[in-house]
């Protein structure tokens, strides 16, 4: 979905009118109509108090709570390896880099941007 769609869904999902959340930003009711009807994108800075007032991150406002996909449990597992120390967090990234390269050369896809930015080092 686009940010005025994830916007909009939010901010009703919060049970709030588009004038109660103008009053938490400090704008008026209609510059809050514009964002959700994509005639207007918000500043950077807005876009933080945004995701504060709708208690939110950013990336769910930009791009949507699926952003990542529906794997709950592997999400967990990433989000676990910043429980690492920074040698075991090179590893991973390591064995996931290797894993990556191999899918891309299987679906004739080549190594990607990142593997020859690295060889690039």
């Amino acid at each position: 979905m686009a940010f005025c769609d994830n916007l909009a869904e939010i901010r009703r999902a919060r049970g709030l009118t588009q004038a109660a959340l103008a009053e938490h930003l400090d704008v008026r009711a209609d510059q809050i109509s514009l964002y959700e009807s994509g005639k207007v994108e918000p500043s950077l800075g807005v876009l933080r108090q945004l995701a504060v007032a709708l208690s939110v991150s950013c990336d769910d406002l930009v791009f949507g709570a699926d952003r990542l996909g529906d794997d709950p449990p592997l999400q967990l597992v990433f989000e676990a390896t910043k429980l690492l120390d920074p040698d075991e967090q090179a590893t991973v990234r390591a064995v996931l880099d290797a894993l990556l390269v191999a899918h891309r050369q299987r679906h004739g896809h080549g190594e990607g941007p990142r593997a020859k930015k690295q060889s690039l080092s």
